[in-house]
């Protein structure tokens, strides 16, 4: 599997992910993970938090820590960190995160939402898709680090749980959807055969475990 170039930068991981479109089950996955975030999202103004590679395609603006991800993505790129948003107060109407803030020490996950709070206008939405670590998935990843299936982990922070995920975004957020996203068939996503990606259909029938949290968070309105 090819591996991701990445430090730790003010105690936060940055990286230059692995090319996805080498693992086509992976890749059809995160593009559904993409159209969930889309059909979530209210118009106008978005931004993304650390995209790495591939920008969401209803992201206008993105934020990345590692200088090369924010070049040649089609799109404007803000070198900068989530923790400390370079923008005014009140200026975006969703903000999109994907799969990113296990790579941040626990204790700054907080300033990250509150930091969305203060960007977003009154009624923005949050949309984030996190790893969420069911058994299911650190048993697998175990076994797949093991027999040298998966290159070094750089998950120095840990995945977080379904309920540390909803706490985040309940803690400044009227939470509108939550749901959790996986299946046994993930596994098959380390593959680079073409063929894996046929199992697609059987992965989206077959949702029963625990690997992401995906959840919606809207900011209240101002009280009168």
């Amino acid at each position: 599997m090819p591996h991701a170039d990445w430090a730790v930068q003010d105690g936060a991981v940055v990286e230059r992910p692995r090319d996805i479109q080498q693992h086509p089950l992976l890749s059809a996955i995160y593009d559904r993970h993409d159209e969930l975030i889309a059909d979530h999202l209210p118009g106008g103004e978005t931004l993304e938090l650390a995209f790495g590679q591939h920008i969401h395609p209803q992201a206008d603006v993105g934020t990345e820590a590692w200088r090369s991800n924010a070049v040649g993505v089609g799109r404007p790129a803000v070198l900068g960190d989530a923790r400390s948003l370079p923008f005014d107060d009140g200026v975006f109407d969703a903000i999109i995160g994907r799969r990113f803030l296990h790579h941040v020490p626990d204790g700054d996950r907080a300033d990250i939402l509150q930091e969305v709070h203060r960007v977003l206008r009154p009624s923005g939405r949050v949309v984030l898709v996190e790893g969420t670590p069911g058994l299911y998935r650190r048993l697998t990843k175990r076994t797949a680090f093991s027999l040298g299936l998966l290159d070094e982990d750089n998950d120095r922070y840990g995945h977080l749980s379904e309920a540390a995920v909803t706490g985040l975004v309940s803690a400044h957020f009227e939470v509108r959807t939550k749901r959790t996203l996986g299946s046994p068939f993930i596994l098959a996503s380390i593959a680079e055969s073409r063929l894996a990606a046929s199992l697609f259909p059987l992965y989206e029938r077959t949702q029963c475990i625990k690997w992401w949290t995906f959840i919606v968070g809207q900011k209240p309105e101002p009280p009168d």
